[in-house]
């Protein structure tokens, strides 16, 4: 007689196939070491590229990231990229660490998800600079330059963006609709239909701390 395999309980237990699946215990602890030194070179540049007062002066300051050996001449506009690109990383970070540790937790991490969890930290910065990008072209004059702005306020919205990207990735999407909305769009003979796959649930979702 066939066995039918079972299927998980409401208690969110795996199945034995899903088991097989599960990370090892060799990548989590490198994976946890990566999270450790992520958190630690995010910080430690993070307090290299801010400034020391605020407002900035007009010109290039002098920017130390390895004393004694790597350091930049940064004017203020690419100074607050620099910024927004870090803490945007880092909030992508937070959002991650959680995952992770509750996952593990929970005995349901599985190593499937190495790629979301290696990459989250570069999509948080790439997000938060186009959020940046968005805020300084339309909620903030184009008469007011870096010098006038604070990091506080810059660093806070590139770390939201970074934790909580797909509400960040939203709005970003509903800018864009409004600049280029069509009040006709027209009709093509053939059409490219681009179906989207149903995707897997993620590790967490971007709504959670």
């Amino acid at each position: 007689m066939e066995t039918v395999p079972t299927t998980a309980t409401n208690d969110a237990t795996p199945t034995p196939a899903n088991d097989s699946l599960k990370a090892t215990n060799p990548w989590i602890s490198v994976f946890g070491v990566y999270l450790i030194v992520l958190n630690v070179v995010l910080i430690y540049l993070i307090f290299r590229v801010w400034p020391g007062r605020v407002p900035l002066d007009e010109g290039p300051a002098r920017v130390t990231i390895i004393p004694g050996y790597y350091e930049l001449n940064l004017w203020p506009e690419p100074r607050y990229m620099c910024i927004v690109s870090l803490v945007g990383a880092l909030g992508a970070y937070i959002h991650l660490a959680t995952s992770f540790t509750e996952f593990l937790g929970n005995r349901n991490f599985y190593s499937s998800w190495k790629w979301w969890y290696g990459l989250r930290p570069f999509i948080g910065s790439a997000l938060a600079l186009l959020v940046y990008f968005a805020a300084r072209g339309g909620l903030i004059s184009g008469n007011a330059g870096a010098k006038d702005l604070s990091p506080y306020g810059i660093g806070a919205l590139a770390g939201l963006a970074g934790m909580f990207s797909k509400q960040a990735t939203d709005k970003l999407r509903e800018v864009f609709e409004n600049l280029f909305k069509t009040t006709n769009p027209p009709t093509r003979l053939d059409p490219q239909p681009h179906p989207q796959p149903k995707p897997l649930v993620p590790p967490a979702s971007d709504d959670a701390g």
